[in-house]
């Protein structure tokens, strides 16, 4: 899949990944205090709502994904245009309220190539019989992926608490700085992967680790 651009994060062999443009520009009046909050805060309110009903859609269909995977091994086409469509979308929306994007990012689940948040999603991945037995599979995975829980709990503070300054470079210079796209990126890919792996999109454990 052919991504276009410079990107400056790379991904490794992990079949989800979440990729920014910290060279782009985002625009110093979203870092003008206050108002370029609300302003922002305002414009994502369609976002959430939408979000919010396809959160529910994506979360019936995890229900009865498991139905292909144990069949075939394979997570199915319409899950990862729903499911995965979700993830992006959801991603996308974040990203451009924490400040990491400086482009609104578009009523769509399916890829962008113009954004500044690109999120990967490799559909050719096996994903395993064994995760498709029901109930048993989708639980065992949910037990083993609590020390990510923990850790993005924790790793959440600190995230939040950058999430606080982020506006400083942003109204200094038009630019988020590059330790907000480690940390607050990171995090966020991070708990794309999660989020993937719980509702089967991924074959691979995730890794511990914010690139």
């Amino acid at each position: 899949m052919g991504w276009g651009g410079n990107d400056s994060v790379t991904t490794g062999d992990y079949p989800i990944d979440v990729r920014f443009t910290p060279e782009a520009r985002i625009g110093r009046y979203w870092g003008i205090p206050v108002i370029g909050h609300l302003v922002r805060y305002l414009l994502f309110i369609p976002h959430a709502f939408v979000l919010f009903f396809l959160g529910i859609a994506a979360w019936l269909l995890t229900l009865v994904t498991w139905i292909p995977v144990l069949f075939s091994g394979n997570y199915p086409s319409w899950g990862y245009a729903i499911v995965g469509g979700f993830l992006r979308w959801y991603m996308r929306a974040a990203s451009w309220l924490l400040l990491l994007s400086g482009t609104y990012p578009p009523f769509t689940g399916a890829p962008a190539d113009d954004q500044h948040v690109r999120v990967h999603i490799d559909e050719d991945r096996p994903v395993g019989r064994f995760w498709g037995i029901p109930i048993v599979g989708i639980v065992i995975r949910v037990i083993i992926l609590i020390p990510h829980f923990i850790v993005l709990g924790l790793l959440g503070i600190l995230v939040w608490f950058l999430v606080l300054f982020a506006w400083l470079p942003v109204l200094i210079n038009g630019r988020q700085a590059s330790l907000v796209y480690t940390v607050v990126g990171g995090y966020l890919r991070w708990y794309a992967r999660v989020l993937a792996y719980a509702s089967l999109m991924s074959g691979p454990y995730p890794p511990f680790r914010l690139d």
